[in-house]
């Protein structure tokens, strides 16, 4: 998308930008008719393609709206002008708590934990508040919450995420989420309730409290296999001095299982509450005094601790371990031994036979430009395309698909980088990589969307240095297995928003290496 700033759209004067992410763009603009600053965020084209969007669009930004709560951004409107569509919301100075935990990472310093708990419970009461509403969040993550000046914690993006749900599962989009904080459920493709909401607060609160998320992999898939089946390491070991009851919160918070984590935001606000013995931390403005400042306690208002009442906890604790004892032999009795289940298989599809080094223009026959393992990819004046086509005859066809990723590696042509996405398609019609040009088979030259490919895209990701490229193609897969569409591969090609000027190559299957070479990663679980 380009830069809007100077334009008129609707009533609002759009000036510098603020931000961009995988949905949208944040921009600063003034609305003449009640002289005010606010934040227009403008969602990217082809979220916006779905035909039912508009339906979910104006029911979701209804919902949205009406949320009132200090600790959420408020919507003021929601509206398309000029074929953009975009939320109108109340301006805002401050950081993101993204910026907040780069600079300590920098710093190498970690969240003093009065200030992690104060950002948790204030999240944890806007999600209490929302759910209560029927509004589910479904993408919390540090970019989503900003910490204003004034020191108020602010979760945003409410209802984004409803709102393009059917572009970001149906068509195999990247959207839906965000590996990281994505809870098991939503990792299996599934919607996720406000359990899963809750799962994400946790991870949040995980990284608050060791300066790093639970689970990072190579790849976003890998990243959601580790949410649905690898164990939580443990933040004590990153962090000694967190006080085991805080461990505890995080620990049910991120249960795999949604039935066995905090009933609700407000019970984990809480538990964490009284893990931090009972202070509430929540009660007075998150200070936005320096990392340095905030690590020695200064800018924090903090309630009289109450009156210690450890010397009962012996005798707690011997009355627990008797009952949980006597549950657990009545349980050995009453409950058939069962297997635990197995954990999902990972399978990679690649190599020479799967990929098409083929640069496509109407104007010239099909050559490579450079080198053998190498194609040319630039746009989006000039019609190049990469195929892509794997066959997947290994894939079980009793087998549940949980994740699929496309990986590529792109590397930047020249010493200059201008803005650009490339964008995924899912071909429609049949080619062989032996006989393919920019002619035949195909129905005209240059290709044709929603003939030779589908219109619709599965994913767009921006083009940056150092160029590795992954996008989610669960649903694609899940078609080709199902035989509801004919596994005819992939085109990959330079979004219609790219500048002109951007020019990169793309590795084939020829790279000597492995890991350079297109390949298609799909896990699996297989029943018994």
């Amino acid at each position: 998308m380009f830069d809007l700033g100077g334009r008129t759209i609707g009533r609002y004067r759009i000036g510098e930008r603020l931000g961009q992410g995988g949905m949208a763009q944040v921009y600063k603009a003034y609305q003449p008719g009640l002289d005010r600053y606010v934040a227009l965020k403008i969602l990217h084209p082809h979220l916006t393609t779905d035909e039912d969007f508009a339906i979910r669009f104006q029911r979701e930004g209804r919902a949205i709206a009406a949320l009132e709560h200090p600790n959420i951004i408020r919507v003021y409107d929601f509206d398309t002008a000029e074929d953009i569509t975009f939320l109108v919301m109340e301006y805002l100075e401050g950081v993101s708590l993204k910026a907040r935990l780069r600079e300590l990472a920098n710093q190498q310093e970690q969240m003093a934990l009065p200030d992690a708990a104060a950002i948790v419970c204030a999240l944890a009461e806007a999600l209490e508040y929302a759910h209560q509403k029927g509004v589910i969040h479904r993408d919390i993550k540090p970019s989503n919450v900003l910490i204003t000046t004034g020191g108020r914690v602010v979760l945003t993006d409410f209802g984004i995420a409803r709102m393009i749900e059917a572009t970001a599962i149906t068509e195999g989009s990247t959207t839906l989420g965000t590996p990281a904080y994505m809870s098991p459920e939503q990792g299996r493709g599934e919607p996720g309730d406000a359990r899963a909401d809750i799962y994400s607060l946790g991870v949040l609160l995980y990284q608050l409290c060791t300066g790093q998320v639970p689970f990072d992999a190579d790849t976003p898939y890998a990243v959601i296999l580790k949410h649905i089946s690898s164990p939580l390491p443990s933040a004590r070991l990153l962090r000694p001095e967190l006080p085991e009851a805080v461990e505890r919160v995080i620990l049910k918070a991120l249960a795999k299982d949604p039935k066995d984590r905090f009933p609700t935001a407000l019970s984990l606000a809480q538990a964490l509450r009284q893990a931090l013995n009972g202070t509430p931390l929540y009660a007075t403005p998150l200070s936005t005094a320096a990392p340095e400042a905030m690590e020695n306690g200064e800018g924090l208002t903090a309630a009289p601790a109450r009156r210690s009442r450890w010397w009962l906890l012996p005798f707690a604790a011997m009355l627990m371990l008797g009952a949980g004892l006597l549950a657990l032999r009545q349980s050995w009795r009453q409950r058939p031994t069962r297997l635990p289940p197995a954990g999902p298989e990972m399978l990679e599809f690649g190599g020479p036979a799967q990929t098409a080094d083929t640069w496509l223009d109407p104007d010239v026959p099909e050559s490579n430009w450079g080198e053998a393992d190498l194609v040319h990819l630039q746009g989006p004046l000039t019609p190049d395309r990469v195929l892509l086509r794997f066959d997947l005859k290994g894939l079980p066809p009793d087998a549940e698909v949980l994740t699929a990723t496309l990986a590529l590696q792109a590397t930047l042509w020249g010493e200059e980088r201008f803005p650009g996405a490339a964008v995924l398609y899912r071909v429609l019609t049949p080619w062989e990589p032996a006989t393919a040009n920019y002619n035949i088979p195909w129905t005209q030259p240059g290709l044709a969307a929603g003939v030779d490919y589908d219109a619709t895209p599965l994913a767009i990701q921006p083009l940056e240095p150092p160029g590795s490229l992954h996008f989610e193609v669960t649903q694609a897969v899940r078609d080709w297995q199902s035989g509801a569409w004919v596994n005819e591969g992939f085109v990959i090609m330079m979004s219609g928003d790219s500048h002109n000027m951007a020019h990169w190559w793309v590795s084939l299957s020829e790279q000597t290496d492995v890991q350079a070479q297109p390949t298609l990663r799909i896990a699996i679980h297989t029943p018994p």
